[in-house]
C-alpha cells in the first residue's frame, strides 16, 4: 500500500492530509488493491454499492445499458480519478450503471464505513477526510450539470460543441486532446460513431476545428459558441 500513497495525494479526497495521515486513514479503512482485466466489471447496474474506489492504473467507463443493448458511456475514469462516492450513501443504495475496465486496471477500494465510523483512535484528520468527501460531492453536481447542458443540445453539432468548449474552459488552451478514443466519445454523447466523425469532418471542412488522431484545435471560437448556444 505504500507505494501508492505518492500517487493519489493530489487527489482530493485527502486534500490538506500528510502522506502519513493518507496511510494511517486507509489502514483504517481497510482499503485494498484490486487488479482487474480488460471488460472486467467492478460493479453491475442493480449491485450494492459499499465501497468508493481510486483509480490506480488504466481506465475504467461507467456505462449505462439502454433496453435495446446499445452502450452508453456516461464517463471515463482515468488514473487517480475517484468513483463510488455518490452511491455508497444513496438512499436507494444501488447503482444505475455497470463500472466496467477497459484494459487492464488497478483500482484502490474504500469501504464507505470509513465516513460515518470514526476510527478508535480518534485521529484529528479523519474530520479533513469528510470535509474533503462533501466538497467533491458538490463539484459532482456541478459535472452532472455540464453533462446535462452537451444532451440537452438539440443537434450533435451543438453537443460537440458543448463538450468541446468545456474541454477548451477546463485546459485554457485553443489546443487540447480529447480524454476520450472516437467510439468512448460517440456513446459518451449518445450517437453512433460514423455519426460523430461525419459531424467532426463537417466541422473541420467548415474550419470551425481541425482533428488530427486524439488533438483538437479550435479555429473559429465564435462559430463554435454559435453551435453551442
Amino acid at each position: 500500500m505504500e507505494n501508492i500513497i505518492k500517487e493519489i495525494k493530489n487527489n482530493p479526497l485527502f486534500y490538506n492530509m500528510k502522506e502519513e495521515e493518507i496511510m494511517s486513514v486507509l489502514k483504517c479503512g481497510f482499503a485494498t488493491l484490486e487488479n482487474y482485466t480488460d471488460n472486467q466489471m467492478l460493479f453491475e447496474k442493480d449491485q450494492k454499492v459499499n465501497k468508493l474506489g481510486i483509480v490506480i492504473e488504466g481506465v475504467l467507463n461507467l456505462v449505462s445499458q439502454k433496453y435495446n443493448g446499445s452502450r452508453v458511456i456516461v464517463t471515463t475514469l482515468e488514473k487517480n480519478d475517484l468513483f463510488g462516492e455518490a452511491l455508497i450513501y444513496a438512499s436507494q443504495g444501488v447503482s444505475p450503471y455497470d463500472l466496467v475496465s477497459s484494459g487492464k486496471s488497478k483500482v484502490l477500494l474504500i469501504p464507505y464505513r470509513i465516513f460515518s465510523n470514526m476510527c478508535s483512535n480518534n485521529c484529528s484528520y479523519h474530520n479533513q477526510l469528510i470535509r474533503n468527501m462533501l466538497t467533491i460531492l458538490s463539484d459532482k453536481i456541478v459535472m452532472l450539470n455540464k453533462k446535462m447542458s452537451i444532451l440537452n443540445a438539440e443537434s450533435l453539432k451543438g453537443r460537440i460543441a458543448v463538450y468541446l468548449l468545456s474541454l477548451q474552459q477546463s485546459s485554457k488552451r485553443m489546443v487540447f486532446d480529447l480524454p476520450m478514443n472516437r467510439q468512448e466519445l460517440a456513446e459518451f454523447l449518445n450517437v453512433k460513431r460514423p455519426s460523430l466523425s461525419r459531424e467532426l469532418s463537417n466541422m473541420q471542412r467548415d474550419g470551425i476545428i481541425d482533428v488530427y488522431r486524439s488533438s483538437v484545435k479550435i479555429l473559429d471560437m465564435e462559430r463554435l459558441r454559435e453551435l453551442a448556444d
